[in-house]
């Protein structure tokens, strides 16, 4: 017997986990709302947020297409999933953002970043070294292990209508994204005097 919840499917021998692209968005966009508003009493700006779209979409964007397109990687969660690459990329990204005034955007980013890591890696809380892709998560040290089904085809969703959470979720990112830099653009423009 199964029972779908969400992502999840749980049956009494396989306990199968997938978070989808908008699952890695409100993973770290729902936190950061929270701190925002607890901390200035106020939403996160919309350059923020789309930012912080772009940065929980990212370790797929380069790993799937390495992987399952294009067969350089023999998974679509090693190199861009993977801490020992990543955490040093992100440290100088941090560093040299915050050098140029921009460390709060690099730290939304990186925030992001390793959002969706912990999305995809969470097993490992339970499982520790037996879920099967732990070793993914420290390559290079060690050995990668395989995608079971390396194609985009495989992860396609079953109907259009598994389609619409993610079009509304992305399509509400973006949208107030938009809105909030048209809102801040007219209030500069109405403090430049006009001649």
């Amino acid at each position: 017997m199964k029972i779908a919840l969400g992502e999840q499917f749980f049956s009494p021998r396989i306990v199968g986990f997938t978070v989808y692209p908008e699952g890695h968005f409100l993973l770290a966009a729902v936190p950061l709302t929270a701190y925002t508003v607890a901390r200035w009493r106020r939403l996160p700006s919309g350059p923020m947020v789309l930012l912080l779209l772009v940065a929980t979409q990212l370790p797929d964007v380069i790993d799937k297409p390495l992987a399952w397109t294009f067969a350089i990687l023999p998974s679509g969660r090693m190199l861009a999933h993977s801490l020992v690459v990543s955490l040093p990329i992100l440290s100088v990204l941090v560093l040299l953002a915050a050098r140029r005034g921009y460390g709060r955007h690099a730290v939304v980013f990186s925030a992001g970043y390793l959002s969706h890591i912990a999305g995809d890696f969470y097993p490992i809380v339970r499982l520790g070294t037996d879920y099967y892709f732990f070793p993914n998560l420290f390559w290079p040290l060690l050995a990668a292990h395989p995608d079971r089904t390396p194609s985009f085809a495989a992860h396609a969703p079953d109907s259009l209508l598994s389609l619409v959470v993610p079009l509304v979720v992305f399509g509400l990112a973006v949208s107030y994204s938009v809105v909030t830099v048209y809102r801040r653009h007219e209030q500069v423009l109405a403090v430049i005097p006009q001649r």
